[in-house]
């Protein structure tokens, strides 16, 4: 259960909710950079939609601030919102090329294997998570990006913590076999 004390982000969101804003100016110093490294990452590095979909977080977390439950982790339910957000942005602007039929076709795969020998490691790092499906893409950034525990991400998902486990290692699969590839 999360705590409450004085100034801990399940206070401030209490404040917020009790319709004292201003708090929300904490809650945004302690989130943005998190959110948007996280949202970035998700985006395959795109830092200009990671912005947009922070702000989008943060407008939500003010729209729906009566939903938030003092029983549970303030940094739990941001970044449920912040999943939420992404995924309806994914929603609205779907890709409109067939990237299963690109990444079988041979121009695509010489370009892939030349990029990964000349980009740096983190950048090759990125351009495998973005290949991956996006949930689990989501999955290995919440756990390895951002620090969350599988409980958290399980509850995050609605899914048991060995269920997250598990996503978490079929994502990690799924990605070693992109980047060695």
């Amino acid at each position: 259960m999360a705590t409450t004390s004085p100034l801990s982000d399940e206070h401030l969101m209490l404040q917020v909710q009790a319709d004292n804003l201003d708090q929300l100016t904490l809650l945004f110093e302690r989130y943005h950079g998190p959110l948007f490294g996280f949202l970035t990452r998700l985006n395959g590095g795109n830092r200009e939609v990671g912005q947009d979909l922070t702000q989008n977080v943060f407008l939500r977390v003010l729209k729906y601030r009566h939903t938030f439950q003092p029983t549970l982790s303030f940094r739990t339910w941001v970044y449920q919102l912040a999943r939420h957000v992404h995924a309806d942005h994914w929603q609205r602007h779907r890709p409109t090329t067939d990237l299963d039929h690109l990444e079988r076709t041979p121009t695509h795969a010489a370009a892939a294997q030349h990029y990964h020998a000349t980009a740096d490691c983190a950048q090759s790092v990125q351009e495998a998570l973005s290949l991956l499906p996006a949930t689990q893409r989501e999955v290995l950034v919440l756990h390895r990006f951002q620090g969350f525990s599988y409980a958290e991400i399980g509850e995050m998902m609605g899914c048991s913590e060995g269920a997250a486990r598990v996503k978490a290692h079929r994502a990690l699969e799924a990605l070693r076999a992109v980047y060695f590839n």
